[in-house]
């Protein structure tokens, strides 16, 4: 007999039904739906551990894994990085610390090399999250990219420039450039101003939070 998802009367689909029941049928129930948001966060944090670096699509993919359609099951930013830091003090305890020591030494040594560019530190070497799999991610404010193309070239840097997103919004045209510094990926972004840089990132964002050299000296010097 053909069942139907009592909120939706649609038919269900065997596969589908069999992963939500191990889940929790939510239908409706705010508490079940919780249980469905925790589990994908938790799945997304061991994505992102293990290399993914863009929390939408991890989420995204953990969702599609667990075969959860409902948006409204999709856990925040928030949630998973929560779930992040929990996965790395149980699973990398005993590697996660050296490598964001080193990852912080570099994003310090990089400020200072970058000077003339003033450039803001930001994303999870900031916020301590980072691991092995891990970029230090820069930014810069105002720069011309061809300029800085030259400045790399110049330097003797090899990178990678990734091309700027052909999206409508304005934020999603910022082009980014990926090199090795002291052996450790460096992601740089460089945005025309601090107004486009904000609509990336709004308040509550992830990458909202951002620090230059002086701010970024005293945080990694404070006891942990």
């Amino acid at each position: 007999m053909t069942q139907r998802d009592p909120v939706t009367g649609r038919r269900r689909n065997p596969a589908a039904q069999q992963r939500m029941r191990a889940l929790g049928d939510y239908g409706g129930k705010e508490g079940v739906r919780d249980d469905v948001r925790a589990n994908i966060a938790h799945l997304a944090a061991r994505l992102i551990a293990e290399g993914s670096t863009d929390y939408h699509a991890a989420k995204l993919k953990a969702a599609r894994q667990l075969g959860v359609t409902d948006n409204k099951s999709l856990p925040d930013n928030q949630q998973i990085e929560l779930a992040l830091r929990e996965h790395l003090a149980l699973f990398q305890r005993d590697t996660q610390p050296q490598a964001l020591q080193e990852l912080r030494e570099t994003a310090l040594a990089a400020l200072k090399r970058l000077a003339t560019f003033s450039p803001w530190l930001t994303g999870s070497v900031l916020a301590g999250t980072a691991n092995e799999y891990s970029d230090v991610e820069l930014e810069l404010i105002g720069v011309d990219a061809k300029s800085f193309e030259l400045y790399l070239i110049n330097a003797g840097v090899e990178f990678e420039m990734r091309e700027p997103s052909r999206g409508r919004e304005q934020h999603e045209r910022a082009p980014q450039y990926r090199c090795e510094f002291e052996g450790l990926p460096l992601t740089i972004t460089l945005y025309e101003s601090h107004a486009q840089r904000q609509a990336a990132h709004p308040r509550g964002s992830l990458r909202h939070e951002r620090v230059q050299l002086e701010e970024a000296e005293k945080l990694f010097a404070a006891p942990a």
